[in-house]
């Protein structure tokens, strides 16, 4: 016994330095790269569908150690409860609307001022413009966007035939829950808005404690909210801005050979979002008319009235809704681009 006990002396020494000692940094990175990404966009829509080829491309890219796990639908939550998660490291990634991104920063809302733009091209231009501004706000939030695209125009969607402001107020008006920015917007319109989880809004519609929201139709048509709400007034109330966000930590712990192929790939998906976004706008609504949407058409008399409300609340909606340098930069772009 006393000629063995050297030995296991120093094989449980051994044992022990083994077990304590530090992970190396290849074991650590392939167990943080396990990336779970959460969206409200449905399964099987072009935006879950762009989710699916990143996830592969993501794949070989990193030679099979990052694995992007996709959550659609809102199982995780809505966007508000999602970068929650992402806070607390439930989740590490996002594709993502305006809608959310302005919880994390106001100055998104810039983009998102009802009726400012007269087509999504002007808007594209005014966004390219001020990206990095807004790219450099969320880097201070802890948030990396990996690209940018959008989700077509909001449209309003109601119970019953509406067609201008006042009849929209005499309506209760979803927005998403804690989206404080958007909830002042409606108030200062005079809007009944009523805060909900995205989740809660089928169920309202059918009890009628929610009769009127603003969405992009490929969203209507995904989650079928039509069916409840089945008239659309045909006014492109404001584009709906959107993004893939990782958070910063997470992007930090990836191989530093991997990211701009990353980076780049995640721009080509938002990129293609946006195309199919554009090119299934119509096809959408075409297809809800077919299952009973009334799309109330808007005259130029009709127009003018809308724009005219929506102009009105300009002045309080500086620092208000969106920082005011920001919703005056908004203005100078599109001026430039109707200029040119």
């Amino acid at each position: 016994m006393k000629t063995i006990a050297p030995y296991l002396v120093a094989l449980l020494t051994v044992v022990l330095l083994l077990v304590l000692a530090p992970e190396p940094a290849n074991a650590q990175r392939l167990r943080l790269n396990r990336i779970k990404l959460g969206t409200i966009a449905p399964k099987n829509s072009v935006f879950h569908d762009a989710l699916l080829k990143l996830r592969q491309q993501w794949k070989q890219i990193s030679g099979g150690t990052i694995e992007l796990v996709i959550y659609p639908g809102g199982v995780t939550g809505d966007e508000v409860t999602m970068l929650r998660k992402m806070r607390a490291g439930q989740l590490q990634a996002a594709l993502i609307s305006g809608s959310g991104m302005s919880v994390l920063d106001e100055g998104v809302s810039a983009l998102q001022v009802p009726l400012m733009f007269n087509s999504l091209e002007e808007f594209d231009y005014v966004r390219d413009k001020l990206a990095p501004v807004l790219e450099q706000r969320l880097d201070a939030k802890g948030v990396k966007v990996l690209g940018w695209g959008d989700a077509g125009w909001a449209y309003f969607f109601g119970t019953k035939d509406f067609r201008t402001p006042d009849d929209v107020r005499k309506m209760k008006l979803y927005t998403s829950k804690g989206d404080a920015e958007m909830l002042r917007l409606y108030n200062q319109l005079g809007f009944h808005a009523v805060p909900l989880d995205l989740t809660e809004l089928q169920a309202n519609l059918e009890t009628r404690l929610v009769e009127v929201f603003t969405v992009p139709p490929l969203l209507a048509a995904g989650y079928q909210w039509f069916a409840s709400a089945p008239n659309m007034l045909n006014l492109r109330f404001a584009p709906i801005v959107g993004a893939l966000l990782i958070n910063q930590r997470v992007w930090e712990q990836i191989a530093a050979e991997w990211q701009v192929q990353l980076m780049e790939s995640a721009q080509a998906a938002a990129a293609e979002i946006q195309r199919q976004v554009r090119i299934n706008e119509e096809d959408a609504i075409s297809a809800m008319q077919g299952f009973g949407l009334n799309v109330i058409e808007v005259d130029q008399d009709l127009l003018t009235v809308w724009k005219r409300e929506a102009e009105r609340v300009y002045p309080e909606l500086r620092d208000s809704y969106a920082p005011s340098e920001l919703m005056d930069e908004v203005v100078r772009y599109r001026e430039l681009y109707r200029n040119r």
